[in-house]
């Protein structure tokens, strides 16, 4: 048996590739620039208490509505993109509204309280 074959000689199906990380990938719908080049994905890294204290906390749950619901900082998130995809300012800014809410919704799950009974 060679390898990449399975034991009846055929092909071997690839491996899913583990998750080498914590990152959040979003593809954006519309092409910005960052550093001078056209990208076309974000990739967040998870954010840490530095990232907290320089950014705030862009995510918050409100209790007082059933049911409860989250609402964005939209300074606090756009400043917290920045400083997880290491990308300047003006390409958050220049994200679609749809690209922006995406990234948003994908990174809230890091501000908000893991709720366990």
């Amino acid at each position: 048996m060679a390898d990449g074959e399975n034991l009846n000689g055929t092909a071997a199906e690839p491996k899913p590739a583990a998750a080498p990380d914590d990152k959040i990938r979003i593809t954006l719908d519309k092409q910005v620039v960052a550093h001078g080049e056209k990208i076309s994905e974000l990739v967040f890294r998870e954010p840490t208490g530095a990232d907290i204290e320089a950014a705030g906390v862009p995510a918050t749950i409100d209790f007082s509505v059933d049911p409860p619901r989250i609402a964005f900082n939209q300074r606090e998130m756009s400043a917290m993109m920045v400083q997880l995809a290491g990308v300047p300012p003006s390409t958050i800014k220049n994200l679609s509204s749809q690209d922006w809410i995406n990234a948003a919704w994908r990174l809230s799950r890091f501000f908000v309280p893991r709720l366990t009974i």
